[in-house]
C-alpha cells in the first residue's frame, strides 16, 4: 500500500475503482500477469480485527462507521414510511468482510434463464466453474456431517483462493428444525452446490478449517499477491471522477481517474481499463444536477432490486445455548477466551441451517390460481408492455409455477430481540422469511455533484403488481426490511433493455457490490465506451434465489478470464 501522492505517480494498466468483493479478487487474479500493473482504490481502510474475523461476531461492524457506509433508503411509503439500513462495507475486503459468510450458489434453472433476457454466455456450467475456480473447499468434519453438511466433493473447487468448510459448531436446534421441515415435505438436500437450491440444508461458509476464521476477500486475494510489484492499493482514498477523451468513433475512452484523500484531489493515468462514473447516465437527472450528459444511459441507477425480509421469534422452554447468552458480559468472555485458545465453540459459527422453497410449498393451489389472475390482469397493463423490462417480467412470472425456483428463504437463527421480553434470563429462536424475486424496482442516484454525499436509494418496498391479505399487509409493512443483497442497477442487458453493461467483459471496470455509492470496478463493458467496465451485483438483471457472495467471487474470475483473453489477443 502507498500514499496517494505516490498513487498519482503510478503507470497502471488497469485502475479498479472499489477494493470490495469482487474488486479485490479481479486485481488480484489480473496481477498474475506479471506484464501487466493494476491499481485499487478503496475509500475504506484494512481492519483485520475480531469483528471481522471471528464468526460469532458477525454483525458487530455492522452500523459502525468504521466499518459501514451505513446507508439507509428514502422513506418507504408501502412500509409505514420507514427508512431501511443498507449496511456496505467500507474497508478493504467490502461486504465480503461483513457478511455471514454463506458461500452458495443460485439455482441452475435461474442462471440459464438470463439467456432469455438477450444476455448470452452467462448460463450455469459457465458460472458454475467459475465459483468452482474462486473456491478452496475442504470436506467438513464428522460433526459437521452429522448435522447435513455438504460432502459432495465434485460440486466444489478445491484449488481456488476462498477457503470454505462447514461450520464446526451447531445450536442444538438445528437437527429438530430438519426434521420438522422434514415433516412439513420440505427435503433435506444434501448439496446445494449442485445447483438445485430447493429443500433444508447446511450452508458451505468462507471460513478457513484450520483457525475458523472468516475467509474474505482480503485474506483469500489480496494477501496472496500483495508482494508483487505489479499491484498497487490505495486505501482511505475516494474516487471521484473518470476523465474520458472522444475515440474516432465517437465512443468515451476513459485515460485517467480523479480521486480525493483528505483535502487533496489526485489524477493517475491509466492505459488499458477504468469504470463508470458521473456524467454517464440518464440525462434527466444529470442535467438536474448540472452534471454534462457524456453518454445517455437510462438505466443506470434503476433496477435496483433486493430481497426482502420478515422476522418472528419465539421464547424458548426448557435450557438451550443461543447466542443469546452472549448478552451475559462473563459468558460472552469465557466463550471468547474459549475460541481464542481452541478456535472452538459458539462463536467459531454463526447460523447454519437454509430453506429454500418453491411457491408451491406454501401457497395452497387455489390461492395460487388467485394470485396468478390478478398478476396477468397487471401484466397485460400498457405500462408492462412497452416496459424496456417486459422479458424481465415474462420470466419472473413464468418462475412462479417452476418447483425448482425458490421463491423464499426461510433462515433459523439462535437469537431474538424484541421489546416485550422482560425476563433477562429468556432463550430465543427467530425465523426469518426472505422474498427471493420481489416485484418492485427501485433506483439509486446521485443527489449532489460530490461523490462524499450519500445517494438517494430507494428499493421501492412492497410498490408492486398485484395484492395480497390487507392483515397479513399490515404486519408486513411494519416490519419489513431489507436482507442487505441490493442488484441490478448497471444491468447487463441489451442497451433497448435499458442495460448499462453488455456480456462480452471487454474492457475494465468494477461497480463493486456497494453499486449504490458508485464505486466500480472492472468486469462488462459500458455501453458508448471503449474501456470501461462493471463487475459486481449491479450487473445482475435479475435476483438469484441465493445469497450472493459466491457468485460475486465467480464474477470476478469470469471477468479476468476475458480481460487476460484479450490480453492475449493484443500479443
Amino acid at each position: 500500500m502507498v500514499s496517494a501522492a505516490d498513487f498519482s505517480q503510478e503507470d497502471f494498466d488497469y485502475i479498479i475503482i472499489g477494493g470490495g468483493t469482487t474488486g479485490l479478487a479481479l486485481a488480484s487474479i489480473l496481477s498474475t500477469n506479471t506484464s501487466v500493473r493494476v491499481g485499487v482504490i478503496e475509500a475504506g481502510l484494512r481492519k483485520d480485527d475480531e469483528m471481522i474475523l471471528v464468526p460469532g461476531m458477525v454483525g458487530k461492524a455492522v452500523g459502525n462507521p468504521e466499518y459501514d457506509w451505513n446507508f439507509v433508503t428514502k422513506p418507504q411509503p408501502f412500509a409505514q414510511n420507514r427508512e431501511m439500513p443498507i449496511p456496505r462495507g467500507e474497508v478493504l475486503g467490502g461486504s465480503s468482510a461483513l457478511n455471514y459468510m454463506a458461500y452458495c450458489r443460485g439455482s441452475e434453472l435461474e442462471h440459464n434463464d438470463w439467456e432469455k433476457l438477450g444476455i448470452k454466455g452467462w448460463h450455469w456450467n459457465t458460472i458454475s466453474d467459475a465459483i468452482k475456480s474462486a473456491e478452496a473447499w475442504s470436506p467438513p468434519t464428522r460433526h459437521a456431517k452429522a448435522h447435513h453438511a455438504d460432502n459432495v466433493a465434485k460440486n466444489h473447487g478445491r484449488y481456488g483462493y476462498v477457503k470454505t468448510t462447514a461450520y464446526s459448531y451447531y445450536c442444538d436446534l438445528v437437527l429438530p428444525f430438519f426434521e420438522t421441515m422434514n415433516k412439513l415435505g420440505v427435503v433435506t438436500n444434501q448439496s446445494e452446490a449442485s445447483g438445485d437450491v430447493i429443500g433444508i440444508w447446511t450452508y458451505t461458509a468462507s471460513i478457513d478449517p484450520q483457525t475458523n476464521t472468516r475467509c474474505y476477500s482480503t485474506n483469500a486475494y489480496y494477501d496472496r499477491v500483495s508482494n508483487r510489484p505489479n499491484i498497487v492499493v490505495l486505501t482511505g482514498a475516494q474516487a471521484s471522477r473518470v476523465i474520458f477523451r472522444h475515440t474516432s468513433s465517437s465512443d468515451l475512452q476513459a485515460t485517467a481517474v480523479e480521486y480525493h484523500k483528505g483535502d487533496r484531489t489526485y489524477k493517475v493515468p491509466v492505459r488499458r481499463e477504468v469504470i463508470i462514473s458521473t456524467g454517464i447516465g440518464n440525462p434527466d437527472l444529470l442535467r438536474r444536477l448540472n452534471i454534462p450528459v457524456k453518454i445517455d444511459l437510462p438505466g443506470v441507477g434503476e433496477n435496483l432490486q433486493d430481497h426482502l425480509r420478515i422476522s418472528i421469534g419465539a421464547e424458548l422452554k426448557g435450557s438451550h445455548e443461543t447466542t443469546d447468552d452472549l448478552n451475559s458480559e462473563t459468558f460472552a468472555q469465557q466463550r471468547l477466551e474459549q475460541y481464542r485458545l481452541s478456535r472452538t465453540g459458539i462463536l467459531s459459527s454463526t447460523l447454519s441451517t437454509l430453506v429454500f422453497i418453491p411457491s408451491s410449498s406454501f401457497i395452497p393451489p387455489d390461492k395460487m390460481q388467485i394470485i396468478l389472475s390478478t398478476l396477468d390482469e397487471a401484466l397485460k397493463s400498457p405500462q408492462i408492455q412497452n416496459s424496456p423490462w417486459k422479458k424481465w417480467y415474462d420470466v419472473q412470472r413464468a418462475w412462479l409455477e417452476n418447483d425448482g425456483i425458490a421463491q423464499l428463504e426461510v433462515i433459523l437463527y439462535p437469537s431474538y430481540t424484541h421489546a416485550g421480553c422482560t425476563n433477562e434470563k429468556a432463550k430465543h429462536y427467530m425465523i426469518s422469511v426472505f422474498l427471493q424475486h420481489a416485484w418492485s424496482r427501485g433506483h439509486a442516484h446521485a443527489t449532489s455533484t460530490s461523490v462524499l454525499d450519500s445517494p438517494e436509494i430507494d428499493l421501492a418496498i412492497l410498490d408492486s403488481l398485484g395484492n395480497i391479505d390487507e392483515e397479513l399487509m399490515d404486519y408486513i409493512r411494519s416490519h419489513v426490511g431489507s436482507a442487505f443483497h441490493p442488484i441490478g442497477t448497471a444491468s447487463m442487458l441489451p442497451r433497448s433493455a435499458n442495460g448499462v453493461v453488455d456480456n462480452e467483459l471487454k474492457v475494465k471496470f468494477n461497480l463493486e457490490y456497494n453499486c449504490l455509492r458508485d464505486k466500480l470496478m472492472d468486469f462488462l463493458q459500458v455501453y458508448g465506451t471503449t474501456n470501461l467496465r462493471v463487475a459486481d451485483a449491479s450487473i445482475f438483471p435479475i435476483h438469484l434465489g441465493t445469497h450472493p457472495q459466491a457468485t460475486l467471487y465467480g464474477l470476478a474470475h469470469k471477468a479476468a478470464e476475458i480481460i487476460q483473453t484479450g490480453e492475449k489477443a493484443e500479443l
